[in-house]
C-alpha cells in the first residue's frame, strides 16, 4: 500500500507528503491543524480507542478539525439486521459480488473490524473533549464526523 501510495504521490507532484507506517498508539502526534482518520478507528482494539482520540485531541491546536470515517453499526439489532441486509447482501450484489465473496470478505473482517454506533462514536469524540461535532456524511454503514476542538 505504501508502495502505490508513493507512486501516486510522485505522480501528483506532491513533495510534501509522506506515507509512514507504524502503531499509531506509539508514535508521537506532533501539533496540528487538520488529522484525518479515513476507516481507520474501526480496527483500533476498542479497549484502546479513547487513549487514540485522546491523543488526536491533544495534537490538535485550538480550532483545528478531526475528520473521522467509520463504519457503524446499528443503534441494536433490528437495525444492525436492515444495514447487513441493505449493505451487505443489496448493494454487494447489485454491484457484481457472488455470494462466496461476500461470506469470504465477511470472514476475514472477523475479530478484526469492531465497528461503533453512531452514539458510541460520538461518546469517544466527547469523551476526548470535542464538544463541535457534526455528522457530515451517512450512507446506509458509512458515517463522517468533522470535530471541532
Amino acid at each position: 500500500m505504501i508502495e502505490k501510495a508513493n507512486g501516486k504521490r510522485a505522480a501528483c507532484g506532491l513533495d510534501n507528503v509522506s506515507f509512514q507506517v507504524d502503531d499509531i498508539l506509539q508514535v508521537e502526534l506532533e501539533p496540528a491543524d487538520f488529522i484525518v482518520a479515513y476507516y481507520t478507528i474501526q480496527f483500533i482494539r476498542p479497549s484502546v480507542r479513547q487513549a487514540l482520540i485522546d491523543r488526536i485531541y491533544s495534537a490538535l491546536r485550538w480550532g483545528g478539525c478531526f475528520v473521522m470515517f467509520e463504519k457503524v453499526r446499528g443503534s441494536d439489532a433490528r437495525f444492525q439486521d436492515i444495514l447487513t441486509a441493505m449493505y451487505t447482501y443489496d448493494y454487494k450484489l447489485s454491484q457484481g459480488y457472488d455470494a462466496n465473496e461476500i461470506i469470504a470478505k465477511a470472514r476475514s473482517l472477523k475479530g478484526v473490524l469492531e465497528p461503533f454506533s453512531t452514539q458510541g462514536n460520538l461518546d469517544l469524540l466527547d469523551r476526548a473533549g470535542f464538544k463541535d461535532v457534526m455528522t457530515i456524511a451517512k450512507y446506509i454503514c458509512f458515517e463522517g464526523f468533522v470535530a471541532i476542538k
